[in-house]
């Protein structure tokens, strides 16, 4: 099973939660107005991302009981809007999620074509929709974009043989005549990138041959693709971010746990601390080394939060996840209104 489920299983598990505590709906943050919520075009509603500028991208769900997810872009000025469908149209079965967005208004993420295709996409205000990667993939995980950058190059991953689930990290802009496939590490099978800074510099995954298991990675021009030498333990790890300072955060699993980390220059792998015992899971870390991402209290109850310093306590924003965060103080995730 790909390491990319654990976000959508996560994801689920809030959305069941909200249920329970109100409707789930996308919210932005910042000290001086607290949490705000965004509202939706259907049903529930997620925030993914938001850069400098305040803009906001994530997913709605159409109506109450459907199941199809559509991608939004908010400002303050025009509210939540849809973004279509990636090749056009729409059906049942279209999806659209974005994932990133940068300082120039651009968008990458994954959707289900209405001929059940599913795309890696990127998205700018006067083009549109451009799909990434030229393989049929049906399932969930194959082909997706998770992260830009200001250059507006891209990562994440896509399939690479018309046979077999083989999926490898890639590296797109609009410079370049295609994704460029950056293989995986030797005798690796699979890579993915996740994140990816203004330095071409991506963290992500590759998975092993014989045990099956992921490792983090680490691509750049220089060095090209290299495994990290994770903690002593570790049965998983998942990294979720990097900034320019070569500094990332992630979360993986260990024989005893989960545990969640930082690591950067001058800082080994830290792990960072909880609002209880039950776990965190950090999502992404801005240029001034903040990170937002959620944290489970003593009873279990998943809140956003924030951790000024990878070495300080977290910053409760209140209940749900916190999913992205820009450079002036804004935080966009999913709560309960």
């Amino acid at each position: 099973m790909k390491n990319h489920l654990i976000l959508s299983s996560l994801s689920l598990l809030l959305a069941t939660a909200g249920h329970l505590l109100g409707e789930t709906h996308a919210f932005i943050w910042d000290a001086a107005n607290g949490m705000r919520d965004l509202g939706s075009l259907g049903g529930e509603s997620y925030a993914a991302a938001i850069n400098d500028s305040g803009t906001v991208v994530g997913t709605y769900i159409p109506n109450a009981t459907g199941y199809n997810y559509h991608g939004f872009i908010w400002t303050e000025a025009t509210g939540m809007v849809d973004m279509g469908i990636p090749g056009g149209g729409n059906s049942r079965i279209a999806t659209c999620r974005p994932t990133a967005i940068n300082n120039a208004g651009n968008v990458v993420g994954f959707g289900r074509q209405v001929d059940g295709f599913q795309v890696a996409f990127f998205w700018s205000p006067t083009d549109g929709f451009t799909t990434l990667g030229d393989l049929s993939c049906d399932c969930d995980n194959g082909n997706v974009a998770y992260a830009i950058n200001d250059n507006n190059e891209v990562t994440g991953n896509l399939k690479v043989k018309n046979f077999g689930d083989t999926y490898h990290a890639f590296l797109w802009s609009p410079l370049l005549n295609g994704p460029r496939d950056l293989g995986t590490v030797a005798g690796e099978r699979d890579s993915v990138g996740y994140g990816i800074n203004n330095l071409r510099q991506i963290v992500g995954a590759s998975i092993s041959t014989t045990d099956f298991l992921w490792q983090p990675m680490l691509w750049s021009r220089k060095e090209g693709m290299r495994l990290f030498e994770d903690p002593a333990d570790t049965t998983y790890i998942q990294t979720a971010g990097v900034n320019d300072a070569g500094a990332f955060v992630g979360y993986g699993y260990t024989s005893t746990g989960l545990f969640s980390f930082y690591k950067g220059p001058g800082l080994g792998w830290t792990s960072l601390q909880g609002l209880g015992d039950r776990g965190s899971y950090p999502q992404g870390i801005n240029q001034q080394g903040v990170i937002a991402g959620l944290s489970f209290d003593s009873t279990g109850a998943d809140h956003a939060v924030i951790w000024p310093s990878p070495t300080g306590p977290p910053q409760d924003l209140g209940s749900g996840a916190a999913r992205g965060l820009n450079n002036v103080g804004q935080v966009v995730g999913e709560s309960y209104f």
